[in-house]
């Protein structure tokens, strides 16, 4: 509307003005000219003060917005650590840059009409002192000059309307640079050229990483580093270790949301990277640590993955992820309300209701990024019961912190630093992995260790040879 209205009508209102203004042959033609110096000096002076300020208007509210919203999603923590005159002090801080500029650009602007009209005043005034001379004289009519002036009126209003829209424009250029940096940003993640499938005679639920390397864009080392397992349908991988020992970056390559820098990761004897994302994705189940569940119901959120899932799937994975008893003792079941994010469930029945989802669309291949920290030591026992009667067609990688989730895993991998440092049952790594016995010696007893005293010094020495 703004565009049809004022940016189009000026110069065509302008342009006409000005072709009438020169069929008329008055000798007045000059006074116009004064007109538009005037009218762009006047612009000039206006939009070189505010123009700066203008720019840097869409930043300030950036920044209200963002202490906002800060203030608002960490209420918790603020009023816990007795923060609250500071907050409120660096949002008076925020809305105090604001105000300035408005204040300075909202003073510097209003000056603009009252200029304006003297100009057109002025000009008004020369036309009569100029015009009356050529009417005396009787080589003009009155007529003629008030058809001039109307006409200068209109070219002079021409200019002012397109001041108007361009002290729009510096905000809208701002905000418009900001999204066109979004839609032109390419996802480092993208689709095959040559997409693969495995084949009819391929293993099912094979999941094997060939000496594995990956390395964060710009960074100077590799986060994780010579990588190389294999498991496979009805087989559990756990994943241990430090934090910060690039657990989590690991199985995020499985589902490529990020890419290898160095070897391979392969899903049923295909190269994940030479797999459609779509396909991949649909045979790869992955929870993240942090359950995000969307406003709906529980229905729609356990079957996010699509119109595959049906109702008897659905149960399923609440049933394998301890879920169905909480649902179903919620106003309306299945049915029931899931405000945004989640925030009308407990943490623990957002990680069951997380994990349910992911096991709905039945995949090949089940990664649970350190998925069980929100459960109790009880419903993390029976979650992993169920999934090894439930899920025998499906390889499980299971990164966790607690030994006693992952210390019935068929194979079980410790990470340090990205390398891997130790690879074995838990029994094994017991006896021949000092990180992973330092790590079990934090959380369980010697009697539950089964290890003596002599058997953890030689370990904790340098582990048997």
């Amino acid at each position: 509307t703004l565009f049809i209205r004022m940016v189009l009508m000026a110069p065509i209102m302008g342009v006409v003005a000005i072709m009438r203004v020169l069929a008329t042959h008055t000798g007045l033609e000059w006074t116009i000219g004064i007109a538009v110096i005037a009218v762009s000096a006047v612009v000039g002076v206006l939009m070189g003060l505010t123009m700066p300020k203008f720019k840097k208007m869409q930043t300030y509210v950036d920044r209200v917005n963002l202490v906002a919203r800060e203030m608002l999603d960490g209420v918790m923590p603020i009023r816990a650590f007795g923060r609250q005159s500071h907050e409120l002090e660096r949002f008076d801080g925020a809305s105090r840059d604001l105000m300035d500029t408005q204040l300075f650009t909202n003073r510097a602007m209003s000056f603009m009409m009252p200029l304006m009209m003297f100009v057109m005043n002025c000009v008004t005034v020369l036309i009569v002192w100029a015009g009356s001379h050529g009417v005396s004289d009787g080589v003009m009519q009155v007529g003629d000059m008030m058809a001039f002036i109307s006409y200068t009126m209109q070219i002079v209003m021409a200019f002012m309307i397109l001041t108007m829209v361009s002290v729009m424009l510096p905000r809208a250029e701002v905000a418009a640079e900001r999204v066109e940096d979004v839609l032109s940003t390419q996802s480092s993640i993208r689709e095959p050229a040559h997409p693969k499938l495995p084949t009819a005679s391929a293993p099912r639920g094979e999941l094997a990483f060939h000496n594995v390397s990956f390395q964060y864009p710009d960074a100077r080392e590799d986060v994780i580093g010579g990588v190389d397992f294999t498991v496979h349908a009805g087989e559990t991988l756990g994943i241990i270790g430090s934090t910060g020992s690039g657990k989590s970056t690991l199985v995020q390559l499985i589902p490529r949301l990020y890419d290898v820098t160095g070897g391979k990761v392969t899903l049923d004897g295909v190269d994940v990277r030479d797999m459609p994302l779509s396909e991949l994705r649909r045979r790869v189940g992955y929870i993240p640590q942090q359950g995000m569940l969307f406003s709906g119901t529980v229905e729609s959120n356990l079957k996010f993955a699509g119109e595959s899932v049906s109702d008897d799937d659905m149960r399923r994975a609440a049933d394998i992820a301890q879920a169905t008893e909480f649902i179903e003792q919620r106003e309306g079941a299945w049915d029931s309300e899931i405000s945004q994010g989640g925030s009308n469930v407990s943490g623990g029945q957002r990680q069951r209701l997380s994990i349910a989802r992911a096991l709905a669309k039945r995949p090949e291949v089940i990664v649970f990024d350190d998925s069980f920290s929100a459960l109790d030591y009880k419903t993390d026992a029976l979650l992993r019961e169920q999934l090894a009667a439930h899920e025998k067609d499906s390889a499980v990688v299971v990164v966790a912190q607690r030994i006693a989730t992952i210390m019935h895993a068929d194979q079980v991998i410790v990470l340090d630093e990205g390398r891997v440092v130790g690879r074995g049952t838990h029994e094994q790594l017991l006896r021949s992995c000092p990180a992973y016995l330092e790590i079990a010696q934090s959380q369980l007893s010697a009697a539950e260790l089964g290890l003596t005293d002599a058997e953890i010094a030689r370990v904790m020495e340098g582990g048997e040879r």
